[in-house]
């Protein structure tokens, strides 16, 4: 069923006022944050200082700090501040049988600035609270919003070097790290070392800057699902196996998207 067309021959009915996120500004970045050291637990730190050769073996993003301060002398602007927090695999080689894994934390930080426009006024609002009733909320300042999309970063490089060198921009402070961060490390890290892990980390991500307005749109009506929902039958697995499509691309890669002309 076209959708598309649907919306296009439906006729509104009314306008309504709704209570949306609206987007001032946004912008996308692609970073390369060098040399950064990876903390580790006392037991795997033990296990780098006598590290032959690391490879990298996973690389996820756990957490994300995130807030914004206005801009002195320029108005409706604002700096995002971002701390990104990356837990880190390595397959070790000390020498001697097979690889060891260890696991670390390795983080960094970024600004940007983005326009947010100005509001002063205080907002307050009810919500249920655990007992039923309601309770009253306010907001101490009208700023906006800033949310950030990321995805799980990409570790271009990854090596030891003696303890006491030079590091770009990735010592880290352990006693400001984040409790729920902290919590994924059972043993807890260390800064003690004879020898440092270091990884050069790439990162997408897009920044934006939102406030909750009210905008008047037409309405046609209710959006009400017309597709019955169709539970698997789990008598006849092989009658749902036949109808899902064979995937070719898993066979053969797609190549990049060209219309067969050349310049």
């Amino acid at each position: 069923m076209d959708n598309t067309s649907n919306i296009a021959d439906c006729k509104f009915k009314d306008e309504v006022c709704i209570n949306v996120q609206r987007i001032y500004d946004t912008c996308k970045d692609k970073d390369c944050f060098a040399d950064l050291r990876v903390y580790l637990n006392p037991q795997d730190q033990k296990v780098i200082d006598n590290a032959i050769n690391v490879r990298t073996h996973k690389s996820e993003l756990i957490w994300t700090s995130v807030d914004l301060d206005p801009v002195p002398f320029n108005k409706g602007f604002y700096s995002v501040n971002i701390m990104f927090f990356f837990l880190l695999e390595f397959e070790v080689y000390t020498g001697v049988g097979r690889p060891i894994i260890v696991e670390g934390l390795a983080s960094c930080n970024k600004t940007v600035i983005l326009y947010g426009s100005e509001g002063n006024s205080v907002t307050y609002s009810s919500k249920s609270s655990e007992n039923g009733g309601t309770q009253g909320t306010r907001s101490v300042k009208n700023l906006p919003i800033a949310q950030v999309d990321v995805v799980d970063p990409i570790v271009l490089n990854a090596k030891t070097v003696p303890a006491g060198g030079k590091i770009c921009c990735g010592e880290t402070d352990l006693q400001s790290i984040p409790e729920c961060v902290l919590c994924c490390f059972d043993e807890g890290l260390t800064s003690n070392s004879e020898r440092n892990l270091i990884v050069t980390i790439g990162v997408f991500s897009i920044v934006r800057i939102v406030r909750e307005v009210q905008m008047l749109i037409p309405s046609a009506e209710f959006c009400l699902p017309d597709k019955e929902c169709s539970p698997i039958n789990e008598e006849e697995p092989c009658h749902y196996f036949e109808r899902l499509s064979f995937p070719t691309n898993e066979f053969f890669p797609p190549e990049s998207g060209r219309n067969g002309c050349s310049r």
